[in-house]
């Protein structure tokens, strides 16, 4: 597997994948508290994760028919131009949540393939492993994937407070006397590093994995991969 283009190009696309979909989904309750909402307004985080979820109810509905139409991994390609523009939409007025929000469907509808059909090129990945090695290597493959997914998060979480220190961010403290929680107005280096963990580097990473993407023709010969691989089988 490690000698394996597909292979390598397709894990090196989950890792950049979650890694900053991690750090994105970190940031989101800061953004939500310090640069587009204020502290704990109750609608802000609300609004954004709605947003994130009317596109997933619907786009079952609509992803599998242009994946066999048009292929998954130009589906997934045609989805990552949508998610950069939509991150690109944002960062035009990132404190103004209509602009925000409507930057955020976008971004949304474009990472449909990802969540929908984008594993199922791994499948491809795999398939054509065993076409050319003749065994199998799903269960390494993907106890590399689990790994890739488990230690980005931990990855992640310490690059993010890493920045959070380094910019001067200030945390809540909470007031015995009132019983509240009180947040500060963070500085405008905080914000701005904020704003790009959160939007600004999913826009970077929409170019780099269109990158990727180019060099994935795994489609290409894959169904007649398949069927010697049934072939093999039926001897």
């Amino acid at each position: 597997i490690f000698t394996n283009k597909y292979w390598l190009l397709i894990m090196t696309f989950f890792l950049i994948q979650l890694s900053c979909q991690t750090l994105k989904n970190t940031a989101l309750v800061y953004y939500s508290n310090y640069v587009l909402g204020s502290y704990n307004d109750g609608i802000t985080q609300t609004l954004i994760s709605a947003i994130g979820g009317i596109p997933m109810g619907i786009g079952i509905f609509l992803v599998w028919p242009l994946a066999k139409k048009y292929g998954k991994r130009n589906t997934t390609m045609a989805g990552l131009v949508l998610y950069l523009l939509g991150g690109v939409v944002c960062l035009l007025s990132p404190k103004k949540i209509v602009v925000v929000l409507i930057g955020q469907f976008i971004k949304n509808m474009g990472g449909l393939p990802i969540a929908y059909i984008f594993t199922a090129l791994l499948a491809d990945v795999l398939d054509h492993v065993e076409w050319k090695n003749n065994f199998r290597c799903d269960g390494i493959s993907m106890s590399i994937y689990t790994i890739i997914s488990t230690v980005s998060v931990g990855f992640t979480l310490g690059i993010f407070n890493l920045v959070l220190s380094k910019t001067g961010y200030i945390a809540p403290t909470f007031d015995q006397l009132t019983k509240e929680t009180i947040a500060v107005v963070q500085n405008a280096s905080v914000q701005n590093a904020i704003t790009f963990l959160f939007l600004g580097l999913e826009v970077i990473s929409s170019i780099v994995l269109m990158v990727i993407l180019a060099f994935l023709d795994i489609e290409k010969n894959i169904e007649k991969e398949q069927k010697e691989i049934l072939e093999r089988h039926n001897r």
